[in-house]
């Protein structure tokens, strides 16, 4: 019996270990690569650049001054869209092992503690 119960101990501590060290052998940037950095870099900068001819209220935008608004619209719209996914992936990235590493870390010690409990409890059964 004192054998399951430290192999449940055993396992929490394990885990609590794994929780630790999970961010830095699984780091986000496994998923989240430079290029896809770039991009998205990119594609802000271009929304930045739209952001004054789609938005301007009183379409004081002269026909020679740059692109023409209702393809601006278009062009903006989509990478919008193309942000939104991106950015949806960043967090994931990001998020996705810091959340393993807690699930870890709670189950470690839930294990850790129903051993203790189960160590105590054959302790009193002598």
């Amino acid at each position: 019996m004192k054998i399951g119960v430290l192999g449940v101990i055993a396992v929490g501590c394990l885990l609590l270990v794994l929780s630790g060290l999970w961010a830095t052998i699984f780091p986000g940037t496994r998923s989240w690569t430079e290029e896809k950095a770039a991009q998205w870099s990119k594609i802000q900068v271009r929304l930045h650049n739209l952001a004054p001819i789609v938005n301007n209220p009183a379409g004081r935008v002269s026909v020679h001054s740059g692109p023409d608004p209702g393809e601006a619209k278009q062009e903006y719209d989509r990478l919008v869209l193309e942000d939104r996914e991106l950015a949806a992936e960043f967090q994931s990235a990001h998020d996705s092992p810091h959340t393993v590493a807690r699930i870890l870390k709670w189950s470690g010690i839930a294990f850790a503690v129903v051993g203790i409990i189960g160590w105590y409890a054959v302790s009193q059964s002598k």
